[in-house]
Formats: C-alpha cells, sequence, structure tokens
C-alpha cells in the first residue's frame, strides 16, 4: 500500500501512547526547542527497505546526513528523556516512509528500486509539525496538533 502524500512525513521521535494531560508541556518544550531553529536545506539520498523478521515491510527513502536535523533530533531525544522516554539506542536515520508491503508484490521489482540512484533533491525544512497518530483499520491517521515554523 503506498502512503498517500498527505500523509508523507518525516518522524524525529515517536512518544506512544500519551496522556492529555502532557500535552500542552510537550508543546511548550517544542516550542522551546524550535524557536532558535532557522530553516535548513534536505535532500533525498537512496531507497531502502525496513525488515521484520528478515520480511520486507517499509519501502522508504532516506535523507543525506545533516547535522541540523540530527542535532534536533538528539536535542529531542535529551528533552524527553525528562519524561520517562530512554534515549534512541539506534542511529537516526532519517527517511519517509513510501510503501507498507502486504505479501502479495512483485518482490524483486521493489527490491530493484534500493539500486536506483536518485538526483540531487533539495528541499526546505521549513516547519515542524507535533502530530497525533492513531491507528486505524485503514492505516494510521494524522492529525496536526501543533506547527513550529522555523526561522528564515
Amino acid at each position: 500500500r503506498w502512503e498517500v502524500k498527505e500523509k508523507l512525513h518525516l518522524t524525529i521521535k515517536f512518544f506512544g501512547d500519551t496522556g492529555n494531560d502532557v500535552l500542552n508541556s510537550y508543546i511548550e518544550d517544542i516550542k522551546n526547542i524550535v524557536s532558535d531553529l532557522k530553516q535548513f536545506d534536505l535532500c533525498f539520498s537512496e531507497f531502502g527497505i525496513f525488515r521484520k523478521g528478515g520480511v520486507p515491510k517499509i519501502l522508504w527513502v532516506g535523507l543525506k546526513e545533516n547535522d541540523k536535523l540530527k542535532q534536533f533530533a538528539e536535542t529531542l531525544d535529551s528533552t524527553f528523556e525528562n519524561y520517562g522516554y530512554k534515549k534512541e539506542e539506534r542511529k537516526f536515520k532519517a527517511h519517509i516512509t513510501l510503501l507498507r508491503f502486504r505479501g502479495f508484490e512483485d518482490m524483486e521489482k521493489i527490491l530493484s528500486l534500493t539500486d536506483v540512484k536518485i538526483p540531487e533533491i533539495k528541499f526546505t525544512a521549513n516547519k515542524v509539525i507535533f502530530y497525533e497518530s492513531k491507528l486505524e483499520k485503514n492505516g494510521s491517521v494524522y492529525k496536526s496538533l501543533m506547527d513550529f515554523n522555523l526561522k528564515n
């Protein structure tokens, strides 16, 4: 199942089930972190596959490493340690999920995408959105709780 354009996003920090009682505190902390963050350029790098138990589950497009993005992710990680979230042990891999496998796809064709060389396509990160994600029968539904515009 291809992700629809409206659902394409770059996840920096995933909180999981969160009570409404802490949302305002989360929003304030994110606002403080973002307040000094300037817009920055990102660039696509490659296609890749996430597997579960060796079975392909997700096709993604990765982004070239970016110091500003990495620093932002690390700051979020450190800040939310104060709420009891463990720091991410895995290396931050900036990516956008494109396709979720159902199991009957032509895997050879899809896996061949990982050999495609992506031209240098740059874009500007100009906003951070704090989303609520609800898992429904037909997939995740995202609702923006707060948008934070980055400085020019």
